[in-house]
């Protein structure tokens, strides 16, 4: 992750570096309206292209996943990306109109309009025909502009249920596309030719691919695989089910910690980790009840209901050469059962203690992961916060001794990881290198 912060940081760098190229008076003038202009122009510019890079992650494609090393790590860097693009898209607006604003209530007076100088011939018939829609790309701008941030605000909204969650993400695409518009046609004249107006073309143009990529259904088809449900059981004291697929002969199969997306029906496709070990010809989840979609899910999937399976995705890479400390909570644990399973019978590996935490531990569930941990040469631990202290680094400690001598594993809340990597950090334990988590936060 840290990589990616640094390439996105140079990235802006760059792209800062090609606009005060164009607008080398910048910080020699002490005209507001000056400042106004090109503080329009950067601000739109920059939001435009981390807009267009959210659009393309937003793609799932195996690429990509491949570059940050997990599509669990791209959808993060998709939801900040998007979060910073209309921070800037605000500041871009508030330039725009406070200036405006002042100007109406008698504060500032408006300048004389400074035109672009002449054009040559060749350009000015296009250069004619964008001045003539200057206010009706304005508004498509601003209208673009109103409805992303409405979205926002929809997806960013915990309590609102996925459906309205993924509609929004699916509108978002065509308040991209107006805003595109409104981008590229108010760009500068002054820019065009320049490396900064490529650029952004080259990012605008991207971006509308993968808009229309998304608008059209495309994202995961050629990952999709049909299924049928084999058998389900249901765990009451976690309230989480159990779903067996029997996937077609398509599926090639997948890695411990990877996840797929499962459609049932006329539902959305929700993403689940898969439980069952990498040789098995069935796949297996553990699907707890969290949110509108997973509860009651066990009474709604029968036995031989048609499910399509889009996966696998994840990069979940475990160095079973060294020691290690895996985390779960609560239904994090699905990501460690399918390494339980390929480690059945290979008890001549590095020592791993398992920390299982839960708020109500479900007996059954307890035993099968007992079962496996033996089979498999890891040490259990099992922590009910309903009865015992939560987890902590100094228990961790007296169990496992130090912990800079083992990688770390997580899966289970982001509360819970954040609160161990603080306590880690005062250890001078190297979080970047030996820190592995699966951030199975979607939204």
């Amino acid at each position: 992750m840290k990589t990616t912060r640094n390439v996105i940081w140079v990235m802006i760098a760059t792209i800062s570096t090609l606009w005060f190229a164009v607008e080398p008076q910048f910080f020699m003038s002490n005209n507001l309206f000056e400042w106004r202009s090109a503080i329009i122009q950067y601000s739109g510019i920059l939001s435009l292209i981390l807009m267009s890079i959210t659009m393309i992650l937003a793609m799932r494609l195996s690429v990509i996943e491949n570059w940050l090393s997990g599509m669990d790590k791209a959808y993060r860097i998709h939801k900040w990306l998007g979060i910073s693009s209309i921070a800037l898209g605000i500041s871009h607006w508030l330039w725009y109109q406070i200036p405006k604003w002042l100007v109406m209530s008698g504060i500032l007076t408006r300048p004389a309009r400074q035109h672009d100088s002449k054009p040559a011939a060749t350009e000015f018939s296009w250069n004619a025909w964008v001045n003539n829609l200057h206010g009706f790309v304005e508004n498509l701008g601003e209208w673009g502009f109103y409805l992303l941030l409405a979205l926002l605000m929809i997806s960013l909204w915990a309590t609102v249920k996925y459906k309205p969650f993924k509609l929004s993400h699916r509108l978002m695409s065509v308040a991209y596309l107006l805003i595109v518009v409104h981008s590229v046609l108010l760009l500068k004249h002054a820019y065009w030719g320049e490396p900064i107006y490529y650029l952004t073309l080259g990012f605008a143009f991207i971006g509308s691919i993968a808009a229309m990529y998304s608008l059209l259904g495309f994202v995961g088809r050629s990952n999709r695989h049909a299924a049928v449900v084999v058998s389900t059981r249901y765990f009451p004291q976690a309230e989480t089910m159990e779903l067996i697929l029997k996937p077609n002969s398509a599926w090639q199969g997948h890695t411990a910690g990877q996840f797929a997306y499962l459609q049932f029906g006329n539902e959305d496709p929700h993403p689940f980790t898969i439980v069952s070990g990498t040789n098995d010809p069935e796949i297996r989840f553990l699907i707890k009840a969290l949110g509108d979609f997973t509860t009651g899910l066990y009474e709604r999937i029968k036995i031989g209901d048609a499910v399509t399976v889009e996966g696998p995705y994840g990069r979940v890479n475990f160095d079973l050469n060294k020691p290690q400390i895996w985390i779960a909570g609560g239904v994090g644990i699905a990501a460690f059962f399918a390494i339980l399973e390929t480690l059945k019978g290979k008890t001549n590996h590095p020592q791993i203690d398992l920390f299982y935490c839960n708020r109500g531990i479900d007996n059954h569930l307890a035993d099968e992961l007992y079962s496996l941990t033996q089979q498999a040469g890891v040490r259990l631990n099992v922590i009910d916060s309903l009865h015992s202290p939560r987890l902590n680094i100094d228990y961790i400690a007296t169990q496992c001794g130090n912990v800079n001598d083992y990688d770390f594993y997580f899966c289970g809340p982001e509360i819970f990881s954040k609160t161990l990597t603080k306590a880690l950090a005062t250890c001078h334990f190297n979080i970047e290198k030996s820190y592995h988590e699966e951030l199975f936060v979607m939204r």
